[in-house]
C-alpha cells in the first residue's frame, strides 16, 4: 500500500510538472523560431544590399567611356586598372569581346588569357539580353576558387554588345559573408546560403561549397520545403537524426536562399535542466508522503500482520491449526476462526483426493499405452511412464509444456490447434482428423524428442474439471505394424513397377487360361487396356486364331514344361517378331496352377541385324568419299580405322592403318603438338584445334576435331578424329576482315580501320617520343551539292575528294572516311607543329583544283581542323574532340582553310 501511495503521488506530480513544461516549451519554441527568422531576414536584407551595391558599382563602369574604346581593348584594360574601387569589391574583373575572347583583366598575374567565354551561360545570356546578370556558382578553372560572376554589357554607339565585363566574387573570402557568420544562432548553430536549385554557395564547411545540399545521404524535411519555396521557420531533423530549428529567407536580387540552423538541444537546454529538477523534487515529495503512509498503515494492520505470521508458521509446519484461534471478538478474530474452519475442511478433502489420485496414477503408470492429459490451451498436466518411453521426454520435462511442441509434427500443428478449440467449446472433431477425434481410435503421426515421426493410434476424451475442460489421450505406438504394412505395400509396388517398366508383355494365366495379371506394356505394344483383360481368356481378348497359333506351347506349359519360342506373329492386326517364354506355376503338391508369360517384341532387333551389314557398307562408302581424314584412336593411341582420304592426302592405304601407332602415322613433331588435345579428349572433352601441315607439297591450315567415344559408365573407350582442310576458309576470312575495314564508296579506310590505326599510332608516339597529329576535315557546303545535283553526283564528289586526299598526304599517313562528308587523317612522325600545318595547307590547296562531275565543272573546297597529340594525358576521344573543335573554328573563319587547335598552337 505504501508503494501505491508513493507511485500515485509521484505520477500526479510528474504529470502536472510535465504538462506545464510542455506548454512552456511550445511557447518558447515559437519565440525562438520567430527571433531566429527575424535575425535571418536582417542577414538576407544585408546580403541583398551588398549584392545590389556591387551590381550598381559594376553598372557604372561603362559610364563615361572615352570615344573609340569600343574598338580599343588596350584602352579598356587601362580603364579597368584606373578603377581601384571596382577591384576592392571583387576578386577579379575581366572583359570579353563579342567573340568571347578575354581582352582585359584587373589581375593579369592570374594568367587567364586562354579563357574562352563562348558557350558559357553567363556570357551568352548577357550578349543575348544585353543586360547584366548574376551567374550560377562554379569553380574557377584558373584560381581554383568557388566564385559567382556578375556581368555588365558594354554597348557600342549602335547599341550592340561590344564587350562583356565579368566581375567575380570569391565565395570563400567575400566581404559580406563575415557579418552573416557573426549572426549565427547559439554556439553550435550556423547559417548557410544556397541557390534555388540547392547548390551551396556559403557554408561553415568549405568542402561542401558548390555541392548540392542533398549530396549527403539522408532526408531533411525542412530543406525540401525550402527548395519548394517555403520561407519562415520550422522544426525538423537533419540527416544525422538531430533535431533543430530551421529558418529560410529568399534574396530578392538573386532568389538565393539564406538559411540558419539552431540545434534544439542547445535552444532548450534551460528547459531540460528545469525538467530534471522538477522530476527530482516530485520524487522527494513522493518519498516523504510514502513514509507517512507506511507509519499509519503499519499501526492499523498490526493484528492482521500477526495472523499472517501464524498462517506462515502453519505452512512451514511450526504450529498446528489451533493457533489460528486468537479468541479476539473483533473482525480479525472472526477472520482467524473462519480461516481455521476452511483449513480443517481442506485438510480432510486433500487426504481423500490423495488416496484417489494415488490409485489413478498407479493405473496410468502401468498402462501399456502412453497417456497424456492437457488443458484447453495444450498445457500438459499428466505424462505417464509409457509416454516417457514412447516420446523420449521425462515427466518433469513434459509437465507445463505445450503438447504440440512435444509430440505434434510441425506440419500438423494447425489441425491440432483446431481440434483443441473444438474440444474446449464442447464440439467433437471430424472423424479421422488430426484435430483430436473424441472417443475413437485414429491413426495419426506423432513426433519423438529426437525429431523422427512415430505412427500411433490415438484415442481422445474430455473431462470437465474445476479449471475447465481437460483433454485426455491414450496413444499406442504402432511403428512395427506400420513398418510391416509398408514393407508389403512397397514389395507389391516394386513388383508392379518392375513389370510395368519391362519392355515386354508380362502376364499370369490360370489353368482356365484366364488372365489374372497383366502389365502396362500390353497398352503400349498392342493398344489393349491391361485392366480390361483380367478374368478373360486368350480367345476372348485376341481371338480363337491367336489361341490356336500358340496352343501347342500353352499345352506344354500346363504340363509343367518351360517353353521358349521365337516366331513371327499377328497380334491385334500387327506383324511382330516375338520372343516368348512360358514358365509353369507349380504348387506345393506338384500340380500346375497356371503359368507366367513373358513376350518381347524383337522385331527391331531382327531388322537391325539384317540391316547392320548394309549400314556398315554405306558408312564406309560415305566416309571414304568425305574430303576429310576420319579415323578412330584407341586408349593406347593406336589407329583402328582410317578412311580412303588417307590415300589421296597422305598416300597411305586405309587397310594398312589398323593397329599402327598414331605417332608413326603422323610423325613425331605433329604427334607432339596433337598430344595435349588428344589427352583432353580421353578425359571426355570435345576438343577442336588448328595446325599447319604440308599436303601435296603445299603448307595448309588443318582443323582437327577429337570426339570422345563414351561408354555407358562414363569412361572413354576411344576417340574419333576428323581432320578438315580449312585453308580456303581461312583465306576467305582474311578477305572479309580486310573488307570490313574499307569504306565501300571511296575504297579508303573506314571508321573501324581508323580507330585501330589511331590507337596503334598513339602507342608508337608515346613509345618512340615522336609527335603525331590528327586532321579532321569535311567538304564545304556538301549538302548544297547533294540537294542541287543529287546523291549520285554527291557520291562522285566524295570519291574524287578521297582520291585527292590520298595523293596529298604521305604514304605513311592514313586517310579514312567516318560518315557522310566527314574525313579524318592520321599524320605520324611530324617533328613539330609547323610540319603538320604544312600538310594541312597542302591538302586545302589540292582540293581546290576543279574537276568534272556528270559533265559539269565542279569546284569544291575543304575546311581542316588540326590537333597535335599531347602524350599520356591525351585519349582518342579528347584528340578527336580537339580536332573537331578546330574544324568548326576553320568554318567560322570562312571555310577553305585550316585551323590548328588553340591549346597547342
Amino acid at each position: 500500500m505504501t508503494t501505491v501511495v508513493i507511485l500515485l503521488v509521484l505520477a500526479a506530480t510528474t504529470i502536472v510538472t510535465t504538462l506545464a513544461l510542455i506548454l512552456a516549451e511550445r511557447d518558447m519554441k515559437a519565440v525562438i523560431g520567430a527571433q531566429q527568422y527575424a535575425v535571418l531576414s536582417s542577414a538576407a536584407a544585408y546580403v541583398d544590399e551588398q549584392l545590389e551595391a556591387k551590381r550598381a558599382l559594376l553598372s557604372t563602369l561603362p559610364e563615361g567611356l572615352p570615344p573609340g574604346i569600343h574598338s580599343d581593348p588596350a584602352a579598356l584594360q587601362a580603364l579597368l586598372l584606373a578603377r581601384p574601387a571596382v577591384g576592392a569589391e571583387f576578386f577579379n574583373v575581366v572583359a570579353f569581346d563579342r567573340n568571347g575572347k578575354m581582352v582585359a583583366t584587373l589581375r593579369p598575374e592570374l594568367k587567364e588569357a586562354a579563357v574562352d567565354a563562348i558557350g558559357r551561360p553567363y556570357f551568352d545570356n548577357t550578349v543575348k539580353t544585353r543586360t547584366g546578370l548574376v551567374s550560377a556558382p562554379f569553380l574557377s578553372r584558373m584560381s581554383g576558387r568557388p566564385i559567382v560572376l556578375m556581368t555588365q554589357p558594354v554597348l557600342d554607339p549602335k547599341g550592340a554588345v561590344a564587350y562583356v565585363v565579368a566581375a567575380s566574387i570569391d565565395l570563400q573570402q567575400s566581404d559580406f559573408f563575415g557579418p552573416i557568420n557573426a549572426l549565427k544562432p547559439g554556439k553550435t548553430g550556423f547559417m548557410f546560403i544556397m541557390t534555388a536549385d540547392g547548390i551551396l554557395i556559403h557554408h561553415p564547411t568549405p568542402a561542401r561549397l558548390l555541392r548540392h545540399i542533398n549530396d549527403r545521404p539522408g532526408y531533411n524535411r525542412a530543406t525540401e520545403m525550402a527548395l519548394r519555396g517555403f520561407e519562415g521557420w520550422t522544426e525538423a531533423k537533419n540527416k544525422d537524426g538531430s533535431e533543430g530549428i530551421y529558418s529560410y529567407k529568399r534574396l530578392k536580387s538573386t532568389n538565393w536562399i539564406v538559411a540558419a540552423r539552431f540545434p534544439t538541444d542547445e535552444a532548450f537546454a534551460p528547459l531540460i535542466e528545469l525538467r530534471r529538477q522538477a522530476i527530482l523534487a516530485a520524487s522527494l515529495f513522493a518519498a516523504v508522503a510514502g513514509l507517512v503512509a507506511w507509519l499509519v498503515i503499519h499501526r492499523l494492520l498490526a493484528p492482521l500482520q500477526r495472523l499472517r505470521g501464524q498462517v506462515a508458521l502453519l505452512r512451514r509446519g511450526g504450529a498446528d491449526m489451533a493457533s489460528l484461534r486468537s479468541g479476539r471478538r473483533d473482525e480479525i478474530g472472526e477472520l482467524g476462526e473462519a480461516f481455521y474452519q476452511l483449513t480443517a475442511e481442506r485438510a480432510a478433502t486433500q487426504e481423500r483426493v490423495l488416496a484417489s489420485e494415488s490409485l489413478v496414477r498407479n493405473i496410468l503408470e502401468h498402462a501399456p499405452d502412453a497417456f497424456v492429459s492437457t488443458l484447453t490451451d495444450g498445457t500438459v498436466t499428466e505424462w505417464n511412464a509409457q509416454a516417457e518411453q514412447t516420446f523420449g521426454w521425462r515427466r518433469e520435462e513434459a509437465l507445463g509444456r505445450n503438447v504440440a511442441e512435444l509430440i505434434v509434427p510441425p506440419r500438423l500443428r494447425s489441425a491440432h490447434a483446431a481440434g483443441i478449440m473444438r474440444l474446449a467449446s464442447g464440439r467433437s472433431a471430424p472423424h479421422g482428423a488430426h484435430g483430436l477425434p473424441s472417443h475413437q481410435r485414429t491413426r495419426i503421426a506423432a513426433q519423438h524428442r529426437d525429431g523422427h515421426e512415430i505412427p500411433v493410434e490415438l484415442s481422445v476424451g474430455t473431462l470437465r474439471h474445476d479449471r475447465g475442460v481437460i483433454a485426455t489421450a491414450f496413444l499406442h505406438d504402432i511403428s512395427e505394424r506400420v513398418a510391416h504394412e509398408e514393407q508389403i505395400a512397397a514389395s507389391e509396388r516394386r513388383i508392379r513397377m518392375i513389370a510395368d517398366s519391362m519392355p515386354a508383355l508380362v502376364a499370369y494365366l490360370d489353368r482356365d487360361l484366364r488372365y489374372r495379371f497383366t502389365n502396362e506394356h500390353y497398352q503400349h505394344l498392342l493398344g489393349v487396356e491391361p485392366a480390361s483383360m483380367l478374368g478373360k481368356t486368350i480367345s476372348e481378348v485376341f481371338g480363337a486364331e491367336v489361341y490356336l497359333h500358340w496352343k501347342d506351347q500353352i499345352d506344354a506349359a500346363l504340363r509343367g514344361e518351360r517353353v521358349h519360342d521365337e516366331r513371327d506373329s499377328q497380334e491385334m492386326g500387327r506383324s511382330l517378331h516375338l520372343m516368348t517364354d512360358l514358365i509353369p506355376d507349380i504348387g506345393a503338391g506338384g500340380q500346375v496352377l497356371g503359368f507366367y508369360l513373358m513376350a518381347m517384341d524383337i522385331t527391331e532387333r531382327r531388322n537391325a541385324e539384317l540391316t547392320q551389314a548394309a549400314s556398315e557398307k554405306r558408312l564406309r562408302l560415305i566416309t571414304d568419299h568425305l574430303p576429310a581424314l576420319i579415323s578412330y584412336i584407341d586408349r593406347d593411341h593406336v589407329l583402328r580405322f582410317g578412311n580412303a582420304t588417307f590415300r589421296s592426302w597422305l598416300g597411305l592405304e586405309p587397310a594398312s592403318l589398323a593397329a599402327r601407332p598414331l605417332a608413326e602415322v603422323m610423325g613425331a613433331p605433329a604427334y607432339a603438338k596433337a598430344l595435349p588435345a588428344l589427352e583432353r579428349a580421353f578425359t571426355g572433352q570435345h576438343v577442336c584445334f588448328e595446325h599447319r601441315a604440308r599436303l601435296h607439297g603445299d603448307l595448309r591450315t588443318l582443323e582437327t576435331t577429337f570426339v570422345p567415344d563414351k561408354r555407358p559408365d562414363g569412361g572413354v573407350a576411344g576417340v574419333y578424329a576428323l581432320t578438315q582442310d580449312m585453308s580456303r576458309i581461312k583465306a576467305v576470312e582474311q578477305q572479309l576482315i580486310a573488307l570490313a575495314r574499307v569504306d565501300a564508296l571511296t575504297g579508303i579506310a573506314n571508321r573501324r580501320k581508323f580507330e585501330e590505326v589511331l590507337q596503334q599510332a598513339m602507342a608508337r608516339s608515346k613509345r618512340l617520343a615522336r609527335r603525331m597529329a590528327l586532321a579532321y576535315l569535311d567538304i564545304d557546303n556538301f549538302k548544297a551539292i547533294n540537294d542541287s545535283m543529287g546523291h549520285g553526283a554527291g557520291d562522285e564528289v566524295l570519291k574524287e575528294f578521297a582520291s585527292r586526299l590520298i595523293q596529298a598526304v604521305r604514304a605513311v599517313d592514313l586517310v579514312a572516311r567516318l560518315a557522310g562528308d566527314e574525313f579524318i587523317i592520321v599524320l605520324e612522325n611530324v617533328d613539330q607543329g609547323g610540319e603538320a600545318a604544312q600538310l594541312a595547307a597542302k591538302i586545302v590547296a589540292a582540293v581546290r583544283a576543279p574537276f568534272t562531275v556528270a559533265g559539269m565543272p565542279m569546284l569544291v573546297t575543304t575546311s581542316v581542323g588540326l590537333a597535335l597529340y599531347q602524350g599520356e594525358d591525351d585519349t582518342q576521344s579528347s584528340l578527336i574532340a580537339r580536332a573537331d573543335r578546330a574544324l568548326y573554328a576553320a568554318k567560322r573563319n570562312g571555310r577553305d582553310c585550316y585551323v590548328v587547335d588553340a591549346e597547342q598552337s
